[in-house]
């Protein structure tokens, strides 16, 4: 209980002041995927120089108060370390209470092992995986570039929901663009049919970005039509039903809410909470206020792996300002946006 009492006590305070440390933390483990999306250029990035496990270690042995860690890639499970990573990350992480992970669901066998590692080997509190869903097999497998990747994802899928508890979740994740705006109801019918008890609260989801650093995806033209994106989010909210006391469907539906006003705007409606509540590292262990915004906060390694002495710099403090002047490119992003609408729970709040 102690993790979930720190991580709420976090979130309140973020409603009331500027925290002096992140309590969530996006990290891409590494680069490498052997998907070809056409949203994504991650794939494409070179390959080498991410952080070790011994480097891994040293930075959650100084930087272990994080209460919410979002691990990511490319994708995951091309690295043949990452069960250690995970281990090491979650033993460190003294205040961890929620791991999440996206995955393309293509190495069944490698996810559902990490999976089982986790909840048998560690006491963490809340595991949650999200399996790449975004739409009937055609589309699907057009997207990300490889065949036969939509019978990976629903089989992942279908033996991580076997495994759902009171600690372990699984989502498809639908992140919308270009390529499927529009086809959220053949997505549900598709997968209805491989697997009958499936609803639609069983998907999460996203809007397409674009990024310089992370997604290197500037000329895909990945990012849905504003007008059709917006249809579709209604007709997915009317098809979702009510969650009263589920904190996970009640921030994300928060965050569908205000897709409009950030497709009409480009940007959020709140102070967004980038290099103040949380942050991003890349997988040579740079530092950046978020994956979407490219500036640079430092090199853990320049650093002696000390994310609090990086953190405490003069640079990151003047990107924190930037941010909060709306100097950004801005983004809504559930990495990003999540903690942003936790941090304005509390009407009022200062900007």
């Amino acid at each position: 209980m102690m993790p979930l009492v720190k991580l709420t006590s976090r979130i309140m305070q973020s409603n009331l002041q500027e925290l002096s440390l992140p309590y969530r933390l996006t990290y891409a483990v590494t680069s490498r995927c052997q998907a070809r999306c056409s949203m994504c250029n991650i794939w494409r990035k070179p390959h080498g120089n991410e952080l070790s496990p011994a480097e891994i270690d040293t930075l959650f042995g100084r930087a272990d108060r994080f209460s919410w860690i979002n691990l990511t890639g490319g994708e995951l499970f091309q690295r043949r370390d990452i069960n250690d990573i995970f281990l090491i990350i979650i033993r460190r992480s003294r205040n961890l209470h929620l791991l999440n992970f996206p995955t393309n669901g293509f190495q069944t066998k490698e996810i559902v092992t990490a999976v089982d590692t986790i909840l048998e080997q560690t006491d963490l509190p809340r595991l949650i995986v999200s399996v790449s869903m975004d739409g009937p097999p055609e589309v699907h497998d057009g997207i990300r570039g490889i065949p036969g990747c939509w019978d990976h994802a629903v089989q992942t899928f279908r033996q991580l929901k076997d495994r759902s508890s009171g600690r372990f979740s699984v989502y498809f994740g639908h992140t919308m663009q270009s390529a499927n705006v529009g086809k959220f109801n053949a997505t549900l019918d598709a997968c209805r049919k491989s697997l009958a008890t499936i609803t639609v609260d069983d998907f999460h989801i996203n809007l397409a970005h674009s990024s310089t650093h992370y997604y290197n995806n500037e000329d895909t033209g990945a990012l849905p039509d504003p007008e059709l994106a917006v249809a579709e989010i209604g007709r997915i909210r009317k098809l979702q039903s009510p969650k009263l006391f589920d904190p996970v469907a009640f921030i994300e539906q928060r965050y569908q809410r205000h897709i409009r006003d950030y497709l009409s705007s480009g940007r959020g409606p709140f102070v967004c909470q980038a290099a103040g509540a949380s942050c991003f590292i890349d997988p040579t262990g740079t530092v950046y206020p978020c994956s979407v915004f490219n500036s640079p906060l430092g090199a853990l390694r320049d650093f002696d792996m000390d994310f609090q002495r990086l953190w405490h710099s003069a640079t990151r403090t003047d990107t924190r300002e930037l941010i909060r002047n709306s100097q950004c490119p801005g983004c809504w992003t559930p990495c990003e946006a999540y903690q942003t609408l936790l941090a304005n729970l509390i009407k009022g709040k200062h900007k």
